[in-house]
């Protein structure tokens, strides 16, 4: 139903096939002297104990594993995580609004809607599914591809623990744990607590097969969105049932900043620029995805994570912000979909539109968003947004936009509408003063969700973005009474804040 989703599934797999076995799976889908002593000391480190004959440094306990302050947040924000802008903007009423929250999370997770359990490619908006042989491990399904991605996993914890619905929130947590996470002891002692990328579940009768690589690359995105979720979980529902969520976040957040490098793969923290890199194996380690930038998340770790790594995730949000200003173009405002570390624009590992505005640059504007309304605390954030708004305000159609894809200056329209980043320039309004900002919260509001064969990438952002226009996107929750929100289905878990 919409063009340019099918070119992304088709560019992607023309990008697998040029790379070296373990990254083609992947492939589918001036700082102050004090700093910069820090990255000189970390490098140094890094040469001693990152050879090929180091291991990691040892994991504190989980006792140890204490948030910077307790509560991270308390009641400092009364929304907790931004505004209701259909309420705000467009006067709709709170019944409206839950409503079709609602309905949009109900076909995303296939409740009630009469969909079948049974994998559907051409039809439908179902992308959550559980195991025939054991009910209590689901994952979400791309079905243009017809695999299980990370960034997929981790994005349906995240709305589920935002819809307060725990039983679908651990099933997509056991899947993840027990099929794509690389263990503690794991021999590549480089993505130990990362997560395999991508992998495939086949139908057969009651047994599906679910396979993946054994050595398949992490994508740092995933990573950063489970950590989130299980952190906020946390928060919301309490560890005291089956998972430690806190526990489990505090495992990943842990690695992504002491994982040591070994054989041509790498933690997915770069150790000398201080960034999320692109992949965190070989050359791709050299780059950065703009869309992987999540600055919020960044401040989320360093007061709900372990103290002892604090101080460093604000020195990486701050890092993030600069990158996200540097790799933006100055008028346009658009961003690249790959970028070096100077914010330059780069094609990645080969010739490519990935320089350009790209599929995973539409999620940028919720990243700037997110970090607006949560903390508020870089005006250049307001100022990327606004920038993204007065650009698309030339290039809309009937509550959508008219192009999706662009050269950084704003050049070379393509690709048709997106339910995706109509979703992501409608959350941008939650840091931006724009005039016509408006505008883009009513297109959200009547653009239709996406379904079919290329449902995926489209509805996963879609919803999130809904999620965050709506006020449904939050940090925290100030009282027992919140944990019970509108929940399609499922109980909180033993232990948890009734």
């Amino acid at each position: 139903m919409i063009r340019h989703l099918a070119a992304r599934s088709n560019s992607s797999l023309r990008r697998y096939l040029a790379l070296p076995a373990c990254l083609a799976l992947l492939a589918l889908a001036c700082i102050g002297g004090n700093e910069l002593r820090a990255k000189q000391a970390r490098s140094s480190a890094s040469s001693a104990s990152g050879s090929d004959s180091a291991a990691p440094p040892a994991q504190p306990l989980a006792s140890d594993w204490q948030p910077a302050r307790e509560p991270a947040w308390g009641s400092e924000r009364s929304d907790r995580g931004g505004p209701n802008l259909f309420a705000k903007l467009l006067d709709k009423s709170q019944l409206e609004i839950d409503q079709k929250v609602s309905t949009a999370v109900q076909r995303f997770f296939g409740v009630g809607t009469g969909e079948p359990a049974e994998l559907i490619r051409k039809g439908g908006y179902r992308l959550y599914y559980e195991l025939p042989q054991d009910e209590s491990m689901a994952f979400i399904w791309a079905a243009d591809s017809n695999d299980v991605r990370s960034e997929g996993m981790s994005y349906g914890m995240m709305i589920a623990l935002q819809m307060n619905m725990p039983r679908e929130f651990d099933r997509l947590w056991k899947f993840a744990r027990t099929f794509m996470q690389y263990p503690a002891d794991s021999p590549l002692v480089a993505w130990r607590h990362y997560f395999r990328w991508q992998g495939a579940v086949r139908p057969s009768g009651k047994q599906w097969q679910v396979s993946f690589g054994a050595e398949t690359t992490p994508a740092p995105d995933g990573e950063e969105y489970f950590a989130a979720a299980l952190y906020l979980a946390d928060r919301r529902w309490g560890s005291t049932g089956e998972v430690n969520y806190r526990n489990e976040a505090a495992q990943i957040t842990w690695a992504m900043l002491h994982n040591r490098p070994r054989d041509g793969r790498f933690p997915i923290i770069h150790q000398q620029a201080d960034v999320v890199v692109f992949v965190p194996y070989q050359s791709s380690y050299e780059h950065s995805d703009p869309s992987y930038h999540v600055p919020a998340f960044y401040e989320l770790f360093a007061e709900y994570g372990p103290a002892m790594d604090a101080e460093r995730w604000r020195e990486l949000a701050k890092h993030s912000r600069d990158f996200l200003v540097s790799s933006a173009h100055p008028s346009s405002g658009l961003h690249p979909d790959y970028a070096l570390f100077t914010g330059t624009p780069t094609q990645g590992y080969q010739s490519s539109r990935h320089d350009e505005f790209y599929y995973d640059a539409w999620r940028v504007p919720l990243n700037l968003a997110l970090d607006q309304a949560w903390f508020g605390s870089d005006p250049r954030m307001k100022a990327q947004i606004e920038k993204y708004h007065a650009f698309f305000s030339g290039h809309l159609g009937d509550h959508n936009v008219a192009s999706a894809l662009f050269a950084l200056d704003g050049s070379k329209p393509s690709g048709g509408g997106s339910t995706a980043l109509t979703a992501t320039l409608a959350a941008g309004a939650l840091g931006s003063d724009a005039p016509n900002r408006k505008t883009y919260v009513e297109n959200l509001w009547h653009v239709a969700q996406q379904s079919g064969e290329w449902r995926y990438y489209q509805e996963c952002v879609y919803v999130l973005g809904l999620l965050a226009t709506s006020g449904r996107y939050q940090y925290d929750w100030a009282s027992a009474a919140e944990t019970t929100g509108v929940a399609p289905t499922g109980a909180a878990p033993a232990g948890a804040a009734q």
